[in-house]
This record gives C-alpha cells, sequence and structure tokens, in this order.
C-alpha cells in the first residue's frame, strides 16, 4: 500500500500575511499544496508541517496581500495595446507624430497604423491630434490613434477609406468632428468612432491568444491575479477558451459576453438567441474560467460629454440625451435576463442614466425575485439618494475605477463643475449604503492597471496632480483593498474560492516591497510588487 504524501509542496515563511478573513487575521506563514492554501498560521506552526519534499521560501519580512481582483479589466484589448504604438507617456503632439513615423518606416504601404493610450490633457499643446497633425506624418498607411477612452483621431486616408466626407452625419450618441470649412477633421467621439474601426482588421485568433499573454505577463506585474473581462463576443470566448486549453492562462478569467447598447451589427435577433438558447448562464465554468454576468451599456462617459446626465456640461449650451437603450427596451431585456438566471453588469456614468437603469432594475427584481443574482452597476459616477437606497435595497453592486480618479480626476472639473464633481465615484456613500463596491482599473480605457495608485486614490481621494478629488469620499486603507480583493468575488459567485489568505482558497498573493498598511499615505502609490503567485507559483518576479 502506497502512502500518501500530506506535506505541502511549499511553505512561505517569516512574512507579513494580512489575510483579508473575517477576523482580519495577520500571520507569519502559509502552508500551500496542490495550487491551494492549506495552512496560515505563525511560523513554528506552519514549519513543523515540511517534508522532505516541501520547497520553503524566506520572505524576510515582506508584505503579503491577497491577490488582486481587477473587476473590469479589458485583458484582451490590453493585450492588443502593447502591440500596437503606446501613447500613454506621449507629452507632445510632436511626439506622438515621431512615433508614427517611425511605425510607418517599417510598415508595409496600405497597411493599418494603430496607437492606444493618449490623452490630450498630458499633451503640452493641450489639444486632439486632427487628420492636419496626422497627415504629414504618413500618406502611404491609414491611421487610427485611440484616446485612452471614447474618442479616436484619424488621417485623412483613413476617413477616405471609410466613406467619411463633410456630407456624413453623426451617428445616433456620436460625433464627426469639423474643421470650420465643414470638412471632417479626423476626431470621432463616442459612437462615430466605429464609421473607422469598422475597418480594421479583425485579429486572428493567434492574434488574440498574443495578446493574452502580453496581457497576462503585464497583469503580473502589478498583482493581478484575477479579472472580470467584458464585453466579449463568441470569437474572443473561443480564443479564451483555446488559450485556456493549451494551458497557458496564467490569470483567473470571468468572461462577460457582450450583449444590448453595444455598437456592433450584431441584430437583437441574434442578441436575444445568445441569451436565450447558448444553454448557458453566469456562473458556469471552473476557478480558471468562467462565464459571468452579460454586459450591458447604456450611455458613454463625462469626457466626450455622453454620459446621460439631468444638466448640461460646463461649457455646453444645451443637454445631448445620450441614451443607447430605451426605457421600454431596458425593462425588456432586464426581464429576460431575470427570467433565464443571467447577471447584468452594466456600463452607466451619468446621474439620468443610473436613476433610469437602478430604477427599472429595481423594479424587475422585484417582479421576478432571484435573490442568488449578483447585478451590478459598471462605473457608477453619480448616484442620486434614491438610486444608492434602491441599490442597497436590492443587492445590486457597483463596479468603480479608482484609477480614474488618479489619472482623470481634474478633467472631471471641467466637465461637470465644482458641485457636481463632489459626488463623483463616492465610494463612502456606496459603503454606507452597505452596497457592494469591486474596484478595476478599465484598462485600457486608462494608462495604466496599477492597483496601487488606484488604491492610493481611493484612501485619499487624491488626483495625479495632488488636488483633491471630493475628499469627504475617502475610505480607509482595508475598506480600499476589499474593493480589489474580497469585495469582486460576490460579483463573480466565488467568495469561497479566493480573495483572502485561508485554508482551502487558491494560493493567490502579491508580496510588496513595502507595508501596505504602515507606510504613510502619500507612498501607497509607490508601492511595488516583488512577486505574483498564482495558485502558489511564481509568475512575476521583480528585478
Amino acid at each position: 500500500m502506497q502512502l500518501v504524501d500530506l506535506s505541502p509542496d511549499l511553505i512561505l515563511s517569516n512574512g507579513r500575511f494580512y489575510s483579508l478573513d473575517s477576523k482580519n487575521t495577520v500571520a507569519q506563514a502559509v502552508a500551500i499544496k496542490e495550487g491551494r492554501f492549506v495552512t496560515v498560521g505563525e511560523n513554528a506552526a506552519v514549519g513543523d508541517l515540511a517534508g522532505p519534499a516541501t520547497r520553503q521560501l524566506d520572505l524576510n519580512g515582506r508584505t503579503v496581500i491577497p491577490g488582486i481582483f481587477d473587476s473590469h479589466h479589458h485583458l484582451m484589448s490590453a493585450g492588443a495595446k502593447l502591440s500596437s504604438i503606446r501613447l500613454d507617456e506621449c507629452r507632445s503632439l510632436e511626439g506622438v507624430m515621431e512615433l508614427v513615423r517611425e511605425r510607418a518606416r517599417v510598415t508595409a504601404p496600405g497597411d493599418w497604423i494603430i496607437g492606444q493610450g493618449f490623452n490630450e490633457n498630458n499633451f503640452a499643446e493641450g489639444r486632439l491630434p486632427t487628420r492636419h497633425d496626422l497627415d504629414p506624418a504618413t500618406a502611404d498607411h491609414p491611421v487610427i490613434l485611440m484616446r485612452f477612452f471614447n474618442t479616436d483621431a484619424v488621417n485623412s486616408r483613413a476617413l477616405h477609406l471609410a466613406g467619411v466626407t463633410r456630407e456624413t452625419p453623426d451617428p445616433e450618441g456620436g460625433r464627426i468632428g469639423h474643421d470650420p470649412d465643414g470638412e471632417p477633421n479626423g476626431i470621432l467621439r463616442s459612437t462615430a468612432k466605429m464609421l473607422v474601426r469598422g475597418f480594421l482588421p479583425k485579429p486572428s485568433a493567434d492574434n488574440m491568444k498574443e495578446h493574452l499573454r502580453l496581457a497576462c505577463a503585464e497583469a503580473h506585474r502589478y498583482g493581478i491575479t484575477s479579472v472580470i473581462e467584458p464585453g466579449l463576443y463568441p470569437r474572443e470566448i473561443r480564443a479564451y477558451q483555446s488559450f485556456f486549453n493549451d494551458g497557458e492562462l496564467s490569470i483567473r478569467v470571468n468572461l462577460m459576453p457582450a450583449w444590448h447598447g453595444f455598437t456592433d451589427d450584431e441584430t437583437e435577433a441574434v442578441l436575444e438567441h445568445r441569451a436565450r438558447e447558448s444553454a448557458i448562464v453566469s456562473g458556469l465554468g471552473n476557478e480558471w474560467l468562467r462565464i459571468g454576468a452579460l454586459k450591458m451599456l447604456i450611455d458613454g462617459g463625462t469626457t466626450p460629454h455622453t454620459a446621460f446626465m439631468y444638466e448640461p456640461y460646463v461649457g455646453d449650451s444645451e443637454l445631448v440625451a445620450f441614451n443607447r437603450i430605451p426605457q421600454d427596451k431596458l425593462r425588456q431585456y432586464f426581464r429576460t435576463a431575470q427570467e433565464l438566471g443571467w447577471d447584468i453588469g452594466i456600463h452607466c456614468c451619468g446621474d439620468h442614466a443610473q436613476d433610469m437603469v437602478v430604477n427599472t432594475l429595481s423594479e424587475v427584481i422585484r417582479e421576478i425575485p432571484r435573490p442568488e443574482a449578483r447585478h451590478s452597476i459598471i462605473h457608477g459616477y453619480f448616484p442620486s439618494p434614491r438610486a444608492l437606497d434602491q441599490m442597497a435595497e436590492c443587492r445590486l453592486g457597483t463596479v468603480v475605477q479608482p484609477t480614474f480618479i488618479y489619472w482623470e480626476g481634474n478633467a472631471i472639473f471641467n466637465d461637470v463643475g465644482e458641485d457636481r464633481a463632489l459626488n463623483w465615484k463616492p465610494v463612502r456613500k456606496y459603503l454606507d449604503h452597505d452596497i457592494v463596491v469591486a474596484s478595476s482599473s478599465d484598462v485600457p480605457s486608462t494608462v495604466s492597471a496599477n492597483p496601487f495608485v488606484a488604491l492610493y486614490s481611493l484612501v485619499t481621494r487624491k488626483n495625479n496632480l495632488g488636488r483633491a478629488v471630493a475628499p469627504q469620499e475617502a475610505v480607509t486603507r482595508e475598506e480600499a483593498l476589499r474593493t480589489y480583493t474580497t469585495n469582486g468575488t460576490w460579483l463573480t459567485r466565488e467568495e469561497n474560492i479566493k480573495g483572502s489568505i485561508e485554508a482551502g482558497k487558491v494560493a493567490d498573493m502579491v508580496v510588496l516591497d513595502r507595508d501596505y498598511f504602515a507606510v504613510p499615505k502619500e507612498e501607497i502609490k509607490d508601492i511595488r510588487v516583488e512577486k505574483t503567485m498564482v495558485a502558489g507559483n511564481i509568475v512575476w518576479e521583480g528585478e
């Protein structure tokens, strides 16, 4: 009879493990077997479990937290950005154009040149690029530069390829920029982006898997071990499945199928078939890859002035009622999801949009009770008092992006003014209403997925210029970290699988270069990851 070796595969000792369990236990050591924590405790007790084959790692007093759960992270798109021209660090239009010229020199004539991630607020010129900037950089290639959120800049060749002229009408929910003489200037906002994006070559399955490869490696640099990937189409979900089958998936992923509100050529019949006839619902899968909520969108964002608000934006003479889903359709879609057993995660930025969504969803929940549902408002910029009460009553979560506080926390004052900015991303209000708050980066719609910049802004409510943004909405360090760890598991029904350092849960954790709970608040943003571990394996290690 062969004896079974019950000793751990790995022991990590002499650390400061912030478990985030129900007692907020701070441990010295952990033991791991077959990718799960088996014991969390003191050095001596855990060390006594070691067998002849047990590997041991001395952390020399380093701080360890649970793996970061980024609850709204476009992993595949982030990988695509890494394979295009990265514009995040550009500080002038000339710097952008030089990168375009460099790429043009190594790109076959006629092929697309794609850049991603620019923010005109970082440019010395303080404005968006236009075709007049791009055309001198190359006449041989169509060029598209994607702002970090909701606006594209394209050259004349791209406009010509897409057939966009001075006569082309603005699509519903979008805006084509024009020169004084009426000609398009190459700036495409919100849904108008699709006029040109529709001509971009679709990535192959191998392209998408390479994008995932790049994105997983980048995410691990920041301690990210789990993500919710929103708004996927069937071919993208198949690429994920193939990537998983190949044994390459090193991040735990919940997939949100794209549903209503997207600017795509799928008909309502196709989208309804996806929900009704696919024979799956939220929660199907394993600890590595599972199906999450259906992803919907109802409005845009504040910077392009397309979030559905009650009052006009600063500088606008009138309100543009940008609403992707009419009230009657919204109710119909919510009922379909509730009847079939799907969770819903809906993009919702404006105060008017959030009232509309929360009120309609609350009514549907009362008509068709489903206590196990895990619906969420994604973004939730400006909740009204009534929306907060309804969300608490109906147990609706919210997915916020504290990265936006850091990187966009100055633009919000320009967009909505000082008074409305006081209610922007009110995490304190949400938590005080006992609403589950999960944090996320929403890359590539922001500069970086760095969760420590985000945690800094949750705790201090400061942006990258040091300016306070709704300071009364600050939260404690523990509350902030839970939004990036334990809270996300509520959305995905994985409370018993991950999110904290406890026996029986997957051994996902992050070793830090300093103590998150002890450093001065201003240093939180400077914390660096020394090791990222998934299932007890080191997937990233700093130099």
